[in-house]
């Protein structure tokens, strides 16, 4: 790894960056055949993923982040979906941002996590005294970005009843002049905007070369395929231009939200371990047949060519015969296709078209499922 994103990774494993998972969770759900025989590794970002996995109610999860914010933030979801017994109030507290009594609530869904994620919650409660939704280096950014466009949720319900075509003509005219003045020009080029954005130097020049385009025009393109999608019920878009949930339509937020899904992982007894670590580190401690899932974000972009093949050798040695792996990338080919290891790894066609296509977040160029072949 260069130089520059080692800074890179030192800097994003210190900042509570951002607060939800900004990957289509149910095209996972839709496509990795969780269920209790399962045992899954996974990066769990802001954990609405990880959560959401508890309604599969699997045997074992070991749940990854070189963030320990992520990390606690999703522990703390994950625990509220097995612990909690009021839905209204475990929906006020993740998908409004908010408690009436934030400490009392905190506190008790922490007792059995462990001892420095109770500290780290004792320290950060209070971020639920009005939204943690607005939390976070990505909220903020984010906060800034409507302000300087006009946009809220008012604006945002007359948009979403126009035409995709009328939309993208909406971010061409409103959109695109904000992000064109010299002041955002310059903020886009920031390191410290990668770092908001979860993209780091590798992963950046992996979109420059795909896309032929910078960071600010990928950000605009990335808006007009976004727009395209079923913006009624799109999270993403809400939370972006709005900066909070469609509370009026049951599907317009992530699936560990919902009731139904809140109701299978209530009182699940699904194990989940947490690991404040690299990746590399978890997979180097454990033993053949150890995991029958893995979900990796898009963490392997941000892995040069040799990295991702010692990737692919420690999830080979460590899983089950026929065991899933998920993994996003902003270019066309992954990292399976990269390091020619499609004999071990077979590709699932026909899940990672539909994830590709139907991935709401409209942020990578492939969603992609492979089956593992020993």
């Amino acid at each position: 790894m260069a130089l520059k994103d080692k800074l890179f990774q030192r800097t994003f494993s210190k900042i509570f960056v951002y607060n939800i998972l900004w990957e289509d969770a149910e095209v996972d759900e839709r496509h990795l055949g969780i269920d209790e025989d399962s045992s899954v590794l996974c990066i769990t970002g802001a954990g609405c993923g990880v959560a959401g996995m508890t309604s599969g109610r699997p045997q074992r999860i070991d749940a990854v982040d070189i963030n320990p914010h992520h990390l606690a933030l999703a522990a703390l979801k994950v625990t509220a979906t097995q612990r909690m017994d009021s839905y209204s109030q475990f929906y006020d507290l993740f998908g409004r941002g908010w408690a009436s009594d934030p400490e009392r609530t905190v506190r008790r869904l922490t007792d059995t996590l462990p001892r420095w994620m109770q500290r780290y919650w004792k320290r950060h409660h209070d971020r639920f005294e009005k939204s943690m939704l607005h939390q976070g280096m990505t909220a903020q950014m984010l906060g800034a970005f409507r302000r300087q466009v006009g946009a809220d949720a008012n604006w945002l319900r007359q948009v979403v009843k126009e035409s995709p075509e009328e939309r993208m003509r909406i971010i061409d005219e409103r959109v695109r002049p904000v992000l064109d003045k010299p002041a955002m020009k310059a903020v886009m080029k920031s390191p410290l905007q990668l770092v908001s954005l979860g993209i780091n130097f590798q992963q950046r020049d992996r979109i420059v070369q795909t896309e032929g385009m910078n960071i600010t025009d990928f950000f605009i393109e990335h808006l007009k395929r976004v727009a395209a999608t079923d913006c009624e019920t799109n999270w993403f878009v809400w939370y972006t231009v709005a900066g909070e949930f469609n509370h009026d339509n049951e599907d317009a937020v992530p699936p560990y939200l919902r009731k139904d899904r809140w109701e299978r992982s209530n009182r699940a007894p699904t194990s989940v371990r947490y690991h404040n670590r690299n990746l590399f580190e978890v997979l180097s401690k454990a033993g053949p047949e150890t995991w029958s899932h893995y979900t990796l974000c898009d963490a392997p972009d941000w892995l040069d060519h040799d990295a991702q093949r010692h990737l692919l050798d420690e999830i080979y040695r460590t899983s089950r015969d026929g065991a899933v792996v998920l993994a996003r990338s902003v270019e066309g080919q992954s990292m399976v296709e990269n390091v020619g290891y499609a004999d071990r790894f077979v590709p699932m066609v026909e899940a990672s078209d539909d994830g590709t296509a139907t991935d709401r977040s409209r942020q990578y160029r492939k969603v992609a499922f492979y089956r593992v072949h020993h």
